[in-house]
């Protein structure tokens, strides 16, 4: 059998291991020290009713937890060893302090409801192989417009997320909250639970794979940060928007966009903008789930 091979195969299997982030050529890691990851994040309050009709059966957010919060973070990767140099643009929507009430005990930590990205190849090796729930976005390079740091997240011209941030000013990186505790989950300290989801040929409703699945976070452990920037202004002066369409604009996403429209954001707890040095090829995701 192929899968003989302890390498990772996807569709065409014929054609034997597959290109991944998780294995070169000769099936081994790549060395991930020399990538760069630009970071863009704002972290809101939300309604607990809005953001758990969000989540799959299973998941909820911790009762525990006194005020639910998502992050919504921009990466911009760059000098990618898988691609040999090459990079692209993600924006995650991450709702924090989750409990997965699938397994035993449960595991709380932040839930990834949607993954963004620029480019098909990390969408399709990230779906098959890690269960991650990508989708296809058109998103740009961060622009100034106004004075403004504007990120944007749009399909075939049709624009749906926008951040527009105010007087970004460059600190010290000492400054950077990645060094502090927060009263809310960040997906890269505590962990990133995920639900694979994989539906049967030809049966709709059904599956062929339905589990959570976890991917541990750096814990203590410090980022390499090379630059950190914030704004000066008022957190309440960043303007950001979700911003639903008629299906025929968004074929493809509409069902997604909607339900984060539906979120009713509330106090803006957090931004940060920081430049880290390396990145990872997120392997350490497990299923949890039997």
């Amino acid at each position: 059998m192929f899968e003989s091979t302890g390498q990772f195969h996807r569709i065409p299997v014929g054609f034997g291991p597959a290109p991944s982030p998780r294995q070169n050529k000769e099936g081994k890691k790549f060395d991930w020290s020399n990538a760069e990851a630009h970071l863009t994040g704002v972290v809101y309050d939300v309604g607990r009713e809005e953001l758990n009709a969000l989540l799959p059966e299973g998941y909820e957010v911790d009762p525990e937890c006194e005020q639910p919060t998502v992050l919504f973070e921009v990466m911009n990767l760059r000098n990618l060893p898988w691609l040999a140099g090459r990079g692209y643009n993600t924006w995650g929507v991450y709702a924090g302090n989750v409990k997965c009430t699938r397994v035993s005990p449960p595991v709380i930590a932040s839930y990834q409801l949607v993954l963004f990205e620029s480019f098909t190849d990390p969408i399709v090796t990230g779906r098959e192989e890690l269960g991650f729930c990508k989708m296809y976005a058109d998103l740009p390079d961060p622009k100034i417009e106004n004075g403004n740091f504007v990120h944007t997240a749009s399909w075939f011209g049709t624009e749906f997320m926008r951040l527009e941030v105010p007087n970004l000013t460059f600190r010290p990186v000492e400054e950077s909250p990645s060094f502090k505790p927060r009263p809310y989950t960040v997906p890269g300290v505590n962990g990133i639970i995920h639900h694979r989801y994989v539906p049967a040929v030809g049966e709709p409703g059904k599956h062929d794979a339905s589990y959570a699945t976890f991917m541990p976070g750096r814990g203590t452990n410090l980022p390499k940060i090379k630059k950190f920037a914030t704004t000066t202004s008022p957190l309440e002066d960043i303007q950001f928007s979700i911003t639903s369409h008629p299906w025929e604009k968004l074929p493809t996403l509409w069902n997604i966009v909607d339900g984060l429209a539906s979120l009713k954001l509330g106090k803006p707890r957090e931004f940060l903008y920081q430049i880290d040095d390396g990145a990872g090829d997120c392997g350490s995701n497990k299923r949890i789930e039997k």
